[in-house]
């Protein structure tokens, strides 16, 4: 009886030896103007920092290649746009832009990476907060304002690009993080990691977990930046957030946000910060502006165009407002949150 349990034993004795033994692998790189937190969750340190390493390789070149206000090829672009030239694209390029113009039109032009110039008239080209010169003239706004950027002035046949409108100058910080996390992601996984979470600046994707452990994120309170509630993420999702707090133009007692309604060509008010769950970076990041953007009474109405259902709002009174989805995601609200309705 001895002997027919001993080889079992032993077999058993040598796979718990040889179970993987997980770590976390972890980098900061500064791009976009924020610190990206890359953390691993992973057996095979090579692999996880071969990972870390294309990553960084992939951030420096995407902030070379689509700075709005850098040279690089994003302003190549722009320029082309600008003096009414068509512009051949690669098909990546192609590819990101096609989806950026999807966005924008499904939300209504909410999401808006057209208005380049109100941007930049306004002065909200720069890394550097809070602004303290002048706002523009009204004058000027108005001007702006009456040519309805939008991305319907684009036209993308194929690989060719080209605008019937030389005013537009495409800006795409609305946006870049989430295609950032989305591309950081797919490296990740063509290394073969399936646990893995990419942060930039609060704005990330995940995939897995960290062992038998949810990977989670706080939301920070715009009123006084402690932390508003944590959110426990389920496996492959992205959650990303819109505020208009913390980059702005102050002057003469006033506070212009750094968000710009490209109807208006003013700040937006209403709402100071959104919060969205999605499965994407890309969705994630137009659609956390675009609520901003939309405000009050048309939130609603660019939530249900991108079929969106997990949402946290913060409005100008410092009142909480979450979908039912989101407000059952919550852990640890550290202030009372009103359930709203799609």
């Amino acid at each position: 009886m001895i002997k027919k349990l001993t080889l079992p034993l032993i077999v058993l004795f040598l796979c718990a030896c040889f179970q993987p033994q997980y770590n976390n692998y972890q980098r900061q790189i500064f791009v976009f103007g924020t610190l990206v937190n890359i953390n691993i969750w992973h057996h095979n340190a090579n692999q996880a920092e071969q990972a870390i390493n294309d990553i960084d390789d992939l951030f420096k070149n995407m902030h070379h290649q689509w700075h709005a206000w850098k040279p690089g090829r994003l302003h190549d672009i722009n320029n082309a746009l600008r003096a009414g030239n068509a512009i051949q694209l690669t098909p990546d390029e192609a590819t990101f832009i096609q989806q950026v113009m999807s966005l924008a039109k499904q939300s209504n032009h909410h999401f808006n990476p057209a208005i380049g110039e109100l941007i930049n008239l306004w002065g909200f080209h720069t890394d550097d907060y809070p602004i303290t010169t002048p706002p523009p003239s009204p004058e000027s706004i108005k001007e702006l304002a009456e040519q309805q950027l939008t991305v319907d002035h684009l036209q993308l046949n194929n690989l060719t690009l080209s605008s019937t409108n030389r005013h537009i100058w495409l800006d795409f910080g609305g946006i870049a993080k989430g295609l950032a996390v989305d591309q950081a992601i797919a490296i990740i996984r063509g290394h073969g990691i399936d646990n893995a979470i990419v942060n930039a600046g609060g704005d990330l994707r995940s995939i897995g977990s960290k062992g038998d452990r949810a990977w989670r994120i706080g939301i920070q309170s715009p009123k006084n930046q402690s932390m508003l509630a944590e959110i426990q993420i389920n496996q492959d999702e992205s959650v990303f957030t819109s505020g208009n707090y913390q980059r702005y133009k102050a002057f003469d007692g006033k506070r212009y946000a750094h968000i710009i309604d490209g109807r208006s060509g003013l700040p937006v008010q209403g709402i100071i910060s959104a919060t969205v769950i999605a499965e994407d970076g890309v969705t994630a990041d137009a659609a956390a502006t675009a609520l901003i953007v939309a405000g009050n009474e048309n939130w609603q109405q660019v939530a249900n165009t991108l079929q969106l259902n997990k949402i946290l709002l913060i409005n100008k009174q410092n009142q909480c407002l979450a979908t039912k989805d989101m407000y059952q995601r919550l852990k640890n609200l550290t202030s009372p949150c009103q359930i709203i309705s799609l």
